[in-house]
């Protein structure tokens, strides 16, 4: 390959001196050159920009205004112009066959003239507004099969003064003409006009949103399906070949170090990790997966690194042209490119390396999908228009290791990608950084976006719990919430499923519920003190006495410590209380019925005890509360499930994860949440006692009847609307539906048709439209799972809102430490976490080592009650609860013995020390004793000089084993002897341990 010419010399000129033609020459030279190679070698050559063609109809081209350099370094500039006619030229003869003598300025630049030999006669375009008196209106059909280009016609051009007889040579010129030629490309000289490969433009993969269109999504299957809309064949069929397309585009460009075959057809692979996952609980990753893909692959398309690029330019690739291209569209590609030197080889050779990666990732990511059971982890990623090389690497890949040398090109080649943040970055070899490991413990600010993995499958009460503790622990900005994806219409949700609080009701409840204590107790226990007076009176018998206080008892026990508790048994404790109610009214009855004449005061006492309950029971206070419950709970119920969210926020979306400062949406199925459709009765033995209780007083049927009249208690289901409203309305619609169709039908039957046609029709269309309205039927697939996520980019449902006390779990007693391992020379404290009530007291057989800081409190690992090397056991108590058990371990330090030591034979004031173990992974701190820096090293032998003198010949060398729970030590003497002294014999060369 031929480079430009450049001249190495050029004249110096000097006052008087005598110019010739070479002098000036080879300034000119010099200076044109220069110019020239500063674009060739600076910039580059072929067209930079514009020269486009287009055509305004089919008998004229326009050309627009751009620039072009050839190979040579000219500089070609043309203004936008129109094309209508054409005549025929001939290519003068002073470019063809330029003459010149002794002039390389020249000769190096006309040698490629004779190129465009075969162009000499051609068809040269002329603008509409063209002088030329020979021009031709352009015809149909005229550009078919040819090409334009635009050619430097440079001629060299003798300067001649001729004076009557006499012609005085004056020397040469160079004329520079720009050309618009139309060449039949069937006239082609390959070397001249050589065919370039035509510039693909590959489409992006777009896939399709979640939900979009809008769809009704009430059940689990149905927030599964609407993730397999990227799975569909179309969507695949689309993928595979854009990706097999971009891959045989550039495969000659890629360095083949991977093995890239699954990337000549990917629809095999894509479906054979879709067939095996599909119809999982893990399909939601189907979704990301491809997602992934996408990304990867407009990553590609994205790169910007197969512009030509040339370091040393081959001056006669086109010295004096550039295509501008043809009309038609060609399977080939004739328009001279840019072919840019701005890029040395070696940053050619690195972007090819990018791209090479980029490929690998893909086809890595195609062939390597695995889902296993995993703990569910935060990863800072980020979210938006930015390339998959910038985000995390997902849980969801197999061979992480690999992966990761391949995720980010840029990292890879700079040997960076210990740096990539990453589900899987806790995993050995993957990296030594702890912010890597923890991303969470460092600096979030240029992350806009958290992963969540890992808890796909999982029990939803759990992933709440675990992932709110992480929330928390980490001071993560965004809310959690739970929304349960099931078929409400119909069904009434039951109450103790309930986790939240109403403070109001609950406060009313415990007072309702603590008079009743205060007035059952008091009744109680006046009838037991004055058993005997009743018996006497026959008030009551003793059999009465202890039925009744049994019953009273028991009534007691009824009402639970929360209202939560409570509230589902209500139906069953009302009818309990209906039947007391009557017993106390029987009582009243048969003591004023056989005391007519006189009451006795006793018997005014015990009407005026059975009153006080009476009026209680007639107030009726958990009817009421238990009748404001309902009408709350019918409000809020529907906020708990994920088709009645998703309809107030339509916009949410699902990318594995959630933005800074938004919702995280974990879905589920629990079908437990309703009724049952037979409910368990409660109460019965109590209830069969009562009855019992009630058949011993004999009354008349007529007695009976006028008791109950009297019995005012309020209907507690009086203001509590029907819950299945929504199947009421939808019924009614579709009686609509049917009456319209009808109707439509009717008018739209042929007036041709008889009465009875008509009518016969009309029925059987009837008939045919009689389906009834039933309730979805509940899924049993993935109960109380874990089976989406989504999120929203805002905070929502916090604050008190249902949702989130829906998910509200109470905390158990647990205590904790970071590590439960110490040395038992650790003169540090370490604090003992304590979740849950704080105001018990420590058990185990370490409770003597832990101390309280105000209200902290801390472990001694050096404590006396545990220096022996052991196991030890750490508890919290409570009144009410026992924590979890900490196993902590202790050990002591321990000396060793692996290094040993010998004097140099060329200096014996330099000694090797030798570790002898040699699977000894450790690193050691030497302390060599003679005031010289101590060293940390890894190393099997390592060499010191001491500075014995006559005064000094002992050292003592302390090694310290690293990387232990304890520091394990080793002491090494070193010693030389008195060489000053007369008896100087073999013993003064000896070391000691």
């Amino acid at each position: 390959m031929k480079t430009a010419y450049n001249p190495s010399k050029y004249p110096v000129f000097e006052a008087d001196q005598v110019l010739s033609q070479k002098h000036l020459n080879r300034a000119i030279s010099y200076l044109e050159e220069q110019d020239r190679l500063t674009r060739v070698g600076g910039i580059g050559i072929g067209i930079l920009c514009g020269m486009e063609i287009s055509q305004p109809n089919s008998t004229q081209i326009k050309i627009s205004c751009g620039t072009a350099i050839t190979s040579l370094g000219y500089q070609i500039q043309c203004e936008e112009q129109t094309f209508g006619y054409y005549h025929n030229v001939e290519l003068s003869s002073n470019f063809l066959n330029p003459k010149y003598i002794d002039g390389e300025f020249i000769e190096m630049q006309m040698q490629y003239t004779k190129m465009y030999e075969s162009l000499k006669n051609s068809v040269e375009l002329l603008p509409n507004n063209t002088l030329e008196v020979d021009k031709i209106a352009i015809p149909n059909n005229f550009f078919k099969d040819k090409i334009v280009i635009l050619l430097l016609e440079t001629s060299l051009i003798d300067e001649k003064n001729c004076v009557t007889t006499n012609c005085d040579d004056k020397g040469k010129r160079l004329e520079f003409k720009i050309r618009p030629l139309l060449v039949p490309i069937n006239q082609l000289n390959l070397v001249l006009f050589p065919e370039y490969p035509k510039i693909v433009n590959f489409e992006k993969i777009s896939l399709p949103r979640y939900n979009v269109p809008h769809n009704q999504l009430i059940t689990g299957s149905d927030v599964l399906n609407e993730f397999k809309k990227n799975l569909a064949d179309s969507v695949i069929n689309n993928v595979s070949e854009k990706i097999s397309l971009v891959y045989n585009s550039y495969k000659s460009a890629i360095n083949n170090t991977v093995d890239f075959n699954v990337l000549n057809n990917p629809k095999t692979a894509l479906e054979t990790v879709i067939n095996a996952n599909k119809n999982s609980v893990n399909v939601q990753y189907l979704w990301d997966w491809m997602s992934d893909i996408a990304f990867a692959y407009n990553e590609i398309v994205e790169f910007d690194v197969q512009n030509p690029s040339l370091c040393c330019v081959d001056e006669k690739m086109f010295p004096f042209h550039v295509v501008l291209g043809s009309v038609e569209d060609f399977s080939k590609e004739y328009r001279t490119p840019f072919f840019s030197t701005q890029n040395s080889s070696l940053k050619n050779s690195k972007k090819r390396k990018e791209l090479t990666v980029l490929f690998a990732r893909l086809q890595h990511i195609i062939k390597y999908w695995i889902t296993e059971d995993h703990v569910i982890r935060v990863t800072p990623s980020l979210y938006g228009d930015v390339p998959l090389s910038k985000k995390s690497i997902p849980f969801y890949y197999d061979q992480i290791l690999d992966l990761n040398k391949k995720w980010n090109p840029k990292k890879t080649l700079k040997n960076r990608n210990g740096e990539i943040l990453s589900y899987h970055s806790n995993i050995a070899n993957y990296t030594n950084l702890d912010n890597v490991k923890n991303p969470l413990l460092y600096d979030t600010e240029k992350y806009n976006f958290f992963r969540i993995e890992g808890h796909i499958g999982r029990k939803y009460t759990e992933v709440v719990e675990e992932l709110t503790i992480k929330k928390n622990a980490y001071n993560l900005p965004f809310n959690i919430t739970a929304l349960n994806a099931v078929d409400y219409i119909g069904k009434e949700l039951d109450i103790s499923k309930f986790q939240g609080r109403w403070d109001d009701l609950e406060a009313d409840y415990d007072m309702a519920r603590k008079r009743m204590y205060n007035i059952t107790e008091f009744v109680i226990n006046w009838i037991a003190l004055n058993r005997i007076d009743l018996v006497e009176k026959s008030l009551l018998t003793n059999e009465s006495i202890d039925s009744f206080k049994n019953i009273l008892t028991q009534i007691k026990k009824l009402l639970t410590n929360d209202l939560k508790d409570f509230l589902p048994n209500f139906i069953s404790f009302n009818e309990v209380f209906k039947e007391l109610n009557q017993i106390f009214l029987m009582h009243r009855f048969c003591i004023q019925f056989f005391n007519k004449d006189k009451l006795s005061m006793i018997a005014e006492d015990l009407i005026d005890r059975f009153d006080d309950i009476n009026e209680l029971f007639l107030e009726d206070p958990f009817a009421v509360i238990y009748e404001e419950s309902q009408l709350r709970w019918q409000k809020l119920f529907k906020e708990l499930f994920f088709s009645t969210f998703v309809q107030k926020h339509p916009e949410i979306e699902h990318k594995a994860g959630v933005t800074k400062g938004g919702t995280f949406i974990l879905v589920y199925v629990d079908s437990t949440v309703f009724k049952p459709k037979t409910p368990v009765k409660s109460y019965v033995q109590l209830l069969e006692s009562i009855k019992i209780y009630k058949r011993g007083f004999n009354l008349k049927e007529s007695v009976m009847q006028e008791i109950n009249a009297s019995i005012t208690f309020k209907d507690y289901t009086s203001q509590i609307v029907a819950l299945p409203e929504e199947l009421d309305k939808c019924k009614q619609e579709t009686e609509n539906i049917k009456s319209n169709i009808l109707k439509v039908a009717e008018y739209n039957l042929s007036p041709l048709y008889t009465k009875e046609m008509r009518s016969y029709l009309l029925g059987n269309l009837y008939k045919a439209i009689q389906y009834p309205v039933t309730e979805k039927p509940q899924e049993v697939s993935f109960q109380q799972l874990v089976i989406a996520d989504f999120f929203v980019p805002y905070m929502c449902c916090g604050e008190g809102n249902n949702i989130e006390l829906k998910i509200e779990k109470k905390e158990p007693l647990s205590i904790s430490l970071n590590t439960l391992k110490y040395c038992n020379t650790d003169d540090k404290e370490y604090e003992v976490i304590i979740k849950g009530k704080k105001d018990g007291s420590f058990l185990g057989t370490a409770k003597n080592a832990i101390v309280k800081r105000s209200d902290k409190f801390y472990l001694q690992p050096n404590h006396e009650s545990i220096k022996n090397p052991a196991k030890y056991t750490l508890q919290y108590e409570t009144e009410e609860e026992l924590s979890n058990t900490l196993e902590i371990e202790i050990s002591k330090p321990n000396e060793i013995s692996n290094w040993s030591v010998a004097m140099d034979k060329d200096n014996f004031k330099t000694f090797l020390f030798t570790n002898n173990a040699q699977d000894d992974k450790h690193e050691y701190e030497i302390d060599f004793g003679d005031k010289t820096e101590k060293i940390t090293t890894d190393k099997k032998v390592v060499s010191h000089t001491f500075p014995f003198n006559e005064k000094v010949n002992a050292f003592t060398v302390t090694i310290k084993q690293l990387g232990e729970l304890c520091i394990n030590t080793q002491k090494i003497g070193v010693k030389v002897g008195d060489f000053n002294h007369p008896d100087f014999n073999e013993k003064d060369f000896n070391t000691q341990k």
